[in-house]
């Protein structure tokens, strides 16, 4: 009957001897080890960004193996899949309205072409003209001389 307090109280003693282990690990208190101690393991900043790592390891929210070029080349596919399924997912009456808004801006690009042709096919007249006057009044002065 001695025997089993004294086993009991064994496991008992490893399991709080084991949760203070644990503790120590997480960086609640300073590592204690016999030797030289290692001055960045004891420094107070290591310990905090050391508890952060291991926090942000557990949500989930651990640095990515991935290169930041495939991260964003990822995102850019991303991107243009959802843009195409939503092309794809348009109705009829979206699409009909799609086509009308592109005609409109067409024809307001021909009507631009236009007006920029016919200013500067105003403008050949213009220094047309201006020329034949000068040739003329060149003429005239030569005539009379």
């Amino acid at each position: 009957m001695d025997v089993q307090p004294a086993s009991r109280n064994k496991t008992t003693n490893s399991i709080h001897a084991q949760s203070s282990n644990h503790r120590r690990d997480n960086g609640v208190k300073a590592e204690t080890s016999p030797g030289p101690s290692n001055p960045v393991r004891t420094s107070r900043t290591h310990n905090e960004l050391h508890r952060e790592l291991l926090l942000a390891h557990k949500k989930g929210l651990a640095l990515s193996s991935r290169s930041e070029l495939q991260q964003v080349l990822e995102k850019r596919k991303r991107v243009q899949n959802d843009q195409e399924e939503v092309g794809q997912s348009r109705s009829p009456l979206e699409d009909v309205l799609l086509r009308r808004q592109q005609r409109q801006l067409e024809k307001e690009k021909e009507q631009e072409d236009k007006v920029q042709e016919e200013t500067q096919l105003m403008e050949f007249i213009r220094v047309r003209q201006n020329l034949k006057k000068i040739h003329s009044a060149i003429q005239n002065k030569a005539a009379n001389s």
